[in-house]
């Protein structure tokens, strides 16, 4: 565990968090790592906010997402332009089946 970690109150653990989207356009799936120190922006009025441009390896069609966080970098919500946010196993799962 990072001293800063300690010092913040922010486990070692829960540093990342993963999304899983589907474009869209053509379907392909794609997995984005969120690391939740690193790449969050702090928001004036407290919270925390993700914004994160995403393409996919078939038709690269740009995917556009946002994710807010509370202050305990927990998501409050989420948005996504030209695909969708899918689950672990929707993504796991193979095309065509």
């Amino acid at each position: 565990m990072r001293i800063l970690d300690r010092l913040l109150g922010s486990p070692a653990h829960n540093s990342a968090l993963w999304f899983y989207v589907r474009c869209g356009h053509c379907g392909a799936k794609v997995r984005i790592r969120v690391g939740l120190i690193d790449d969050l922006s702090a928001l004036d009025h407290g919270g925390y906010i993700l914004r994160k441009e995403i393409l996919d390896d078939k038709c690269f069609t740009l995917i556009r997402a946002e994710v807010r966080f509370d202050s305990r970098r927990r998501v409050i919500s989420r948005s996504i332009e030209g695909g969708e946010f899918i689950s672990r196993e929707q993504y796991e799962t193979p095309q065509g089946s």
